[in-house]
């Protein structure tokens, strides 16, 4: 994975570790995230859900396949907009923290499963059967699939690191060759 800033050639901005170490803090600054689908007609859709992620920035949610955002994803070949922040903010000017993801999101799969049942049982013990149940190879006794989230790209808004009104964006790569 490797993440490429958009740059603004008359502004200085910080480097891709500065924003990777910002974007960890704030996925593990709170345990919600809001997901936005489309359905039918092309009516929008909102629903929090508890995620988990991984070093790659795969996010992983467990949720239950009837329900409305899980419908939902077939009417947008899976592409979701996520927001993560802390709803507890004040608003204090230099304080303010917001992320902002666009990306697929469908079952998880193979590694997926395996890293997401992990990372989401860590994250949330009390949860943890649940995810190993759905992360079994016939998970017909639950209700409960993992879904994993994969953002392909970012708007980052962290006063704290980067001072005041300083939206950064850029995309999450993956799959890069390595430059010779």
């Amino acid at each position: 994975m490797r993440i490429e800033m958009e740059y603004d050639p008359d502004e200085q901005q910080p480097g891709f570790l500065a924003v990777t170490e910002s974007i960890g803090s704030l996925l593990d600054g709170t345990r919600l995230l809001s997901m936005a689908t489309v359905g039918v007609g092309g009516v929008p859709w909102s629903h929090n859900a508890y995620f988990a992620y991984d070093s790659d920035l795969h996010l992983y949610c467990l949720t239950r396949l009837t329900s409305r955002h899980v419908r939902n994803l077939a009417n947008s070949a899976g592409l979701v907009s996520v927001t993560v922040a802390d709803t507890g903010q004040e608003g204090t000017p230099g304080t303010r923290q917001g992320l902002q993801l666009l990306g697929n999101c469908s079952p998880a799969a193979g590694d997926h499963l395996r890293r997401g049942a992990e990372e989401f049982g860590r994250r949330f013990p009390m949860f943890a059967s649940a995810a190993a149940r759905a992360a079994e190879p016939d998970p017909s006794g639950t209700p409960l699939r993992l879904f994993v989230f994969t953002p392909e790209e970012f708007k980052v808004f962290d006063e704290r690191t980067f001072g005041p009104e300083t939206w950064l964006a850029g995309h999450i790569r993956r799959h890069c060759a390595v430059a010779r």
